[in-house]
Parts: structure tokens; C-alpha cells; sequence
């Protein structure tokens, strides 16, 4: 078709191959199971579990804002992922060798070794990311992002459910001992997420009209300010975003509430990964068919309702336990529900934000949104730390359950962009 353009078929298999690379191996080393379980054993101390699981959103998000500015002007985006992306992505191997090597010997050096190294890919990994969208508005027409995001989405979940499999396996009574067993994870996240830039760096990204040079700092931030209180869509898409990321106090600590409270065993982090997968398969699937027929709006608020089911199942499994046999398999729900949740995120938040931004306007806008969301993203799973250290779950999810359906409320407010 006319609006694809010359290298559509091309691009959209290198850009999917990136993202189904990426995701799959960031599976591997899962922010909401594998993470927390992993520094659960080096440490007991609430607030650092969830320090570690918020830290790679956090500093992901927080310094887009100056990625924008920096980026904004330049015609051609993709040197920039490239180059970010060699520095960064090899950080993780880092880990995967101090954990095989002497992991065993130095637990708190181990934990220190990958907090840096966390911080550090999710700086870069952040910095890249304002481009990495840029490129994906220009070569993915707006008309078929539904079918690309539900394409990479769905076959990405297919495969972090194998991955949860084998995460299951090398985590369970049967694979190497501790860390030597997180070691092995971690340098199967590192190798995908080469794979996943080597799939990137294919792909042909065209030339558009941009800012001619970098704006100095006293005019950017008025400009942005200017481009907030102009939009009262942009400035609703933000406020139902912070309102969303509450739901972020819980996250974390799904995984220890169940095997700490509810006895399950740690060989269940593998299922929880593969249940979180299985959830991203059915809501890409369905979320891409329902972005094209009806646009990002519906989709926004389909993710937000899925992100109120998991504290909500979560409390009842807290009070009405099931038989020892099945408790596993029913918590498991809740991670297909924040699977679902976060698969939505991309189709519904994100791809608001681009259909609403002027083409040329683009960077800012995702380094606008994605900054704002950061600040509450970042604190929330702290947040919730110090919240379950002073009162308990049943508390810590309720809070979550109030802070995500305030978000679905105010998205009612939202208005489909002029595509749909």
C-alpha cells in the first residue's frame, strides 16, 4: 500500500526482530519475578527488593527529556541506539560472570556489582529509547502499528513463556546453585540483547523534517512547558499514566508474597514468568486487533483494568489461600494479569503519545511523557517497600488497587486521535 513506504516489509521485521529479541531476553532476568527473587536472597530488607526491581524503570525514564533535546535535531536517529547500545547492552555480562565466578564468596559485592550494572544499562537503554521510537514512528505507518505491536508482542510472549520454562528449570531443585544459577541467566539476557541490535541495525530508517540544530536549555524547557499546557490531551495521557504507575507499589513483591506468605516453592518463578508471558500473548493479540479497529484510547484503558485485577486477586489469595496442590497455578494469575498490563502499556500509553505528536514534535513528546512517568514510576516500588515494612500485604495491595482504578476513571476524559 501507498502508505508504506518502499523498505515497509524490511523494516518491520528488523525492528520486530529487535523487539523480540530484547523482550525475550529481558525475560530471562524478569523485573517482577526473577529480580526480586535473586536480591530476596542476597538481602531481607524490603525497600532494597523493591530499590532494585523500580531502579531499571526509573533511571530508564527519567533522563529521556535530555535525550530529546539532544536528539531532536538530528535527521537520522538510528547511529544513536547503535552506539548507546554497544556501550550498554554488554553491561549485563558483567554480571552473569561475577555471578560464576565469585558470586558464591561475595553476596554483598555481588548485590552492589548489579545495582551499578542495572543503573547503568537503564541509563543507556533510556537515552537510546527517545530515538528508538522516533525511528519506529517513521518506518511503521501509524495505520499499522496495531498489527506490528500485536505481531512482536504475540510472538514475543510465545517465547519468554519458553524462557519461563527454563528459568524454572535452572532456578528449581535440579539446576546450579545459588548465584551460579542467576549467573547463567543473566548471559542468556546478554547474548538476545545483542542478537536483538544486531536485528536493529538493519534497519533503513528515511529522513524527515527536524529542528535544525539543538534549542539551549532556557528555551526548551519553556518550549515543552508550552507544549503541556497547549494539549490537554498530552496533559490528561500523563496524569492517567502517574495515576497508573501506582499499581507499580505492588509489583515487586507479588513473587516474595507468595513464596514467603503463601509457601510456595522458588521453583514457581519460572511458572510466574511463563503466566506473565502467557498474558502478554492474549492481550498483544488482542490489544493489536482492537488498536487498529478502534485506536489507543480503548486499548489504554483495557490496560488499566487489567492492572486492577492483580492486586485485587492478589488480596483475595491473601485471605482465602487455595489447596497447597493449586496454589501455585492460581497465583500464577496474577501475573498473567500484569502481563496483560504491561503488554498494553506499548499499545495503548505509547502509541497515544505518537498518534497525538506533530511529527517534528515527536522526541518531545515521548521524552515529556516518559520523564513525567518516570518520577512516579522510580518511587512507587520503593514506596511500597517502605509500606509493607510498616504495615503488610493486604495494605500494600489495596493501594495499589486504589491508585490504578483512579487512572481508569480519569482516562474516561480521554478523546481517540484524530486517526481513528
Amino acid at each position: 500500500m501507498s502508505d508504506q513506504g518502499p523498505d515497509y516489509r524490511r523494516n518491520f521485521a528488523c525492528m520486530a526482530g529487535d523487539w523480540v529479541c530484547f523482550v525475550t531476553g529481558m525475560a530471562f532476568i524478569s523485573y517482577t519475578t526473577v529480580i526480586p527473587s535473586f536480591v530476596n536472597q542476597l538481602t531481607d530488607f524490603a525497600p532494597l527488593v523493591g530499590l532494585a526491581a523500580t531502579l531499571p524503570n526509573g533511571v530508564w525514564l527519567l533522563p529521556q527529556l535530555v535525550a530529546a533535546n539532544y536528539v531532536g535535531g538530528r535527521e537520522r536517529k538510528k547511529p544513536w541506539v547503535i552506539v548507546m547500545g554497544l556501550i550498554g547492552r554488554p553491561m549485563y555480562l558483567i554480571v552473569a560472570l561475577f555471578a560464576l565466578v565469585a558470586g558464591e564468596s561475595y553476596p554483598w559485592v555481588l548485590l552492589a556489582v548489579f545495582l551499578l550494572v542495572e543503573t547503568a544499562f537503564s541509563t543507556l537503554d533510556g537515552l537510546s529509547s527517545v530515538a528508538w521510537f522516533d525511528v519506529l514512528g517513521k518506518v511503521i505507518p501509524a495505520r499499522r502499528r496495531g498489527r506490528f505491536y500485536g505481531a512482536a508482542q504475540g510472538l514475543t510472549g510465545l517465547l519468554s513463556m519458553g524462557a519461563g520454562v527454563v528459568v524454572a528449570r535452572i532456578l528449581g531443585p535440579g539446576g546450579p546453585p545459588f548465584p551460579r544459577n542467576y549467573g547463567l541467566l543473566f548471559l542468556t539476557c546478554f547474548a538476545l540483547l545483542i542478537a536483538s541490535l544486531a536485528s536493529f541495525a538493519f534497519v533503513k530508517e528515511p529522513i524527515h523534517k527536524v529542528r535544525r540544530e539543538r534549542e539551549p536549555w532556557r528555551a526548551y524547557l519553556p518550549r515543552l512547558a508550552s507544549l503541556f499546557r497547549d494539549d490537554e490531551q498530552l496533559r490528561l495521557i500523563n496524569l492517567v499514566r502517574l495515576l497508573a504507575a501506582l499499581g507499580g507499589l505492588a509489583v515487586p513483591f507479588y513473587v516474595i508474597h507468595a513464596t514467603d506468605v503463601l509457601g510456595i516453592g522458588s521453583e514457581s518463578v519460572g511458572l510466574f514468568v511463563s503466566a506473565q508471558m502467557l498474558g502478554s500473548v492474549i492481550a498483544s493479540l488482542a490489544m493489536g486487533y482492537l488498536n487498529e479497529r478502534s485506536g489507543s484510547r480503548i486499548v489504554s484503558q483495557l490496560t488499566l483494568l487489567l492492572g486492577v485485577g492483580s492486586p485485587i486477586l492478589a488480596l483475595a489469595v491473601h485471605y482465602f489461600p487455595p489447596p497447597e496442590a493449586i496454589a501455585a497455578y492460581v497465583y500464577a494469575l496474577v501475573f498473567v494479569f500484569i502481563g496483560g498490563n504491561y503488554a498494553g502499556y506499548m499499545q495503548g500509553f505509547m502509541n497515544f503519545v505518537l498518534d497525538i505528536a506533530p511529527p517534528e514534535e515527536t522526541p518531545a513528546y515521548v521524552g515529556l511523557y516518559n520523564t513525567l512517568g518516570g518520577t512516579v514510576v522510580f518511587m512507587a516500588p520503593l514506596l511500597g517497600g517502605w509500606l509493607l515494612q510498616v504495615t503488610s500485604y493486604p495494605i500494600l495491595f489495596a493501594a495499589a488497587t486504589v491508585g490504578t482504578t483512579a487512572g481508569l476513571v480519569l482516562s474516561l476524559r480521554l478523546r481517540e486521535p484524530h486517526r481513528h
